[in-house]
């Protein structure tokens, strides 16, 4: 029944072994894993669409199970979500704990041996879960399969063409390979804004793969992304140092890619809007937060090249700082945009971690 309680233990339910026989023996259940933050109309809607894709008769049996992780958001409207999807589980935090804390708590509440992590603003377009499963199945190397993601407004997207960083589209934003330092410099140095459509950004973003196959990715984005249990347990979980969100689904990905494939899957479809939390946040907190824990990630860097990050950073936020009066349009108040950038200039300056780099700090088992 839906309702506030605590998660369970994932000794209880813990999912086989990446070597163990279960694991090539296809999918029993899929949990899907939906933490909320400020967004309750998201998340209603986000149920509704997922209760209409466990419904298809396409489903082929697979068991679909549902844990909603409230963030401190006091989630309205627990009685429609209820009425969608009576059995869901709905654990109540009573501050946000970030993400990754809480994606973590709803993992151990999950049954399933595999976990669909969502964000509230993703949707699923008719039965996404059939298809997961079929991917699992037909590719027991996976240990990770990411839905197609579509844009939930707007015209459908023609041609290949990257869309510039502040304007990403869902073709642009899902698919990537993991950062490096010279991908760090193209952005933070306004090529890749200059220049979006450039030859190692569409090799960063997998613009020449074609989009209706599937093929292994290095990285996808963590809006929608489906995770063996036992994998997910076997790296840990999500990092919860990355707080309260952002490239915590970097890392994972990372860690993951050393235990077998992630696959991207296009006949499993969601769409999604994006940016909901950023533009909760607003543009002068968001960004220094995603570039802490962009300093976070890279801890696994090599000593000069961390240093030639935060020298990257620091640059990147003073040629923005310069260049802000001279752009004719710009995608927020100036004022607004000039806080951020300042910010997160004294960021790259002042910045340490408060934990050291090494296993994360994350736990999904007790």
């Amino acid at each position: 029944m839906l309702g506030g309680k605590s998660d369970r233990s994932a000794a209880n339910h813990r999912g086989p072994s990446l070597s163990g026989a279960e694991e090539t023996s296809g999918v029993r259940e899929i949990t899907a894993i939906l933490v909320s933050w400020r967004d309750a109309e998201e998340a209603e809607a986000a149920v509704a669409s997922l209760a209409g894709g466990r419904q298809s008769p396409a489903a082929g049996g697979i068991r679909v199970s549902l844990v909603i992780v409230d963030n401190g958001s006091a989630l309205a409207g627990r009685g429609r979500v209820a009425a969608v999807w009576p059995d869901a589980s709905l654990l109540v935090n009573a501050e946000n704990r970030g993400f990754a804390a809480a994606a973590n708590q709803g993992a151990r509440a999950a049954q399933g041996d595999v976990l669909l992590f969502l964000n509230p603003d993703t949707r699923a377009v008719g039965d996404p879960f059939g298809e997961l499963a079929r991917a699992f199945r037909e590719h027991p190397e996976a240990v990770a399969v990411a839905p197609r993601l579509l844009d939930l407004e707007g015209e459908p997207r023609s041609g290949d063409r990257l869309a510039p960083p502040d304007r990403e589209d869902q073709f642009t934003f899902q698919l990537r390979r993991l950062p490096t330092l010279g991908s760090d410099a193209r952005q933070l140095l306004l090529f890749d804004h200059c220049f979006p459509n450039n030859r190692r950004r569409r090799r960063e973003r997998y613009a020449e793969a074609d989009r209706e196959t599937s093929f292994p990715v290095e990285q996808a984005a963590g809006a929608a992304l489906a995770v063996r249990r036992s994998a997910f347990e076997a790296v840990g979980g999500f990092d919860e140092r990355f707080f309260p969100a952002w490239f915590e689904d970097v890392d994972l990905c990372a860690r993951l890619h050393r235990l077998g494939a992630i696959l991207y899957w296009p006949e499993a479809c969601f769409r999604h809007r994006g940016r909901v939390s950023s533009r909760t946040l607003g543009y002068t907190r968001f960004l220094p937060i995603y570039y802490a824990n962009a300093l976070r990630y890279r801890e696994r860097y090599t000593s000069w090249t961390r240093w030639a990050y935060r020298g990257l950073l620091v640059a990147g936020m003073l040629l923005r700082l310069i260049a802000l009066p001279l752009r004719p349009r710009v995608p927020r108040p100036r004022g607004e945009a000039a806080r951020g950038y300042l910010r997160t200039l004294i960021l790259g300056l002042t910045f340490r971690s408060r934990s050291e780099p090494g296993n994360p700090k994350s736990k999904i088992q007790p």
